[in-house]
C-alpha cells in the first residue's frame, strides 16, 4: 500500500491531464464514486461539478491525505472512506450515478477484477475506467508507463505484466459481462478511457 505523501507529491502530478480527460466524460449535479481514489485528487477535481462525490480506498496513509485536503479546502460535497475495493462497500443499490476507477484496476490481482467490477455495477447506473492500453505504444509514454510500472514494486508490477497478458479492459470487461458505450485512448495511445454499464 502506497504512502499518502508520495503518491501527492510524484504521482498526483503527473496524472492531471488524465484527471481532465475524465472530466469531459461526466456531466455536472452526478453522485460519484471514486473506486482506489488515492489521495483524492480526481475526488476533488469531480467535486467542482458533481453533486456528491466519494472516494474509497484501502490505504488508511492515502485518505487521512484526502480528509486532510477537504478539511483544509473546505469541501462539502466529498467524502471519504477506507474500503477494500474487492469487497462488499456498503453501499445501496445504484446508489451513485457514475462508478469511476483510474489507473487501479491493473495494480489488482486478476483474480479480483469480478468482485471490483461487479460491485461498480451494483452501485452505479455507468462505469468509467481508465488504465493503460494493451499493447502500449512504442513511444515515449509507452516506455514511460513500463519503467514506473517496473519501479512500482514487485507485486504491481507482476499484476501489471497479468492485465497486459489478459488483454487489457476490453477482454476484462468482455469476460466481466460489461457493455462499452464509448472509448477513447489518449496520452499518446498509451491510456485508454472506457465508459461501459
Amino acid at each position: 500500500v502506497e504512502s499518502g505523501w508520495f503518491y501527492s507529491t510524484v504521482i498526483d502530478p503527473v496524472l492531471i491531464g488524465m484527471r481532465k480527460r475524465v472530466n469531459l466524460e461526466i456531466p455536472e449535479g452526478k453522485k460519484i464514486l471514486d473506486v482506489a481514489c488515492g489521495t483524492g485528487a480526481q475526488v476533488f477535481e469531480l467535486a467542482t461539478f458533481a453533486k456528491e462525490v466519494t472516494g474509497i480506498d484501502l490505504s488508511e496513509s492515502m485518505i487521512r491525505k484526502a480528509e486532510k485536503t477537504e478539511e483544509k479546502r473546505n469541501v462539502s460535497n466529498v467524502h471519504f472512506r477506507i474500503c477494500d475495493a474487492t469487497g462488499n462497500w456498503k453501499f445501496s443499490d445504484k446508489q451513485f450515478d457514475i462508478a469511476l476507477i483510474t489507473m487501479a484496476l491493473h495494480q489488482f490481482p486478476p483474480e479480483n477484477f469480478a468482485g471490483i467490477l461487479n460491485e461498480m455495477k451494483r452501485v452505479a447506473q455507468q462505469i468509467i475506467i481508465v488504465d493503460y492500453a494493451v499493447p502500449l505504444p512504442q513511444n515515449i509514454t509507452g516506455w514511460g508507463s513500463r519503467v514506473a510500472e517496473f519501479f512500482a514494486g514487485r507485486e504491481h508490477h507482476r499484476n501489471f505484466r497479468k492485465y497486459n497478458r489478459l488483454g487489457g479492459l476490453n477482454k476484462i470487461l468482455a469476460a466481466n459481462k460489461l457493455t462499452i458505450q464509448r472509448e477513447r485512448s489518449f496520452a499518446n495511445g498509451a491510456f485508454q478511457l472506457v465508459v461501459c454499464s
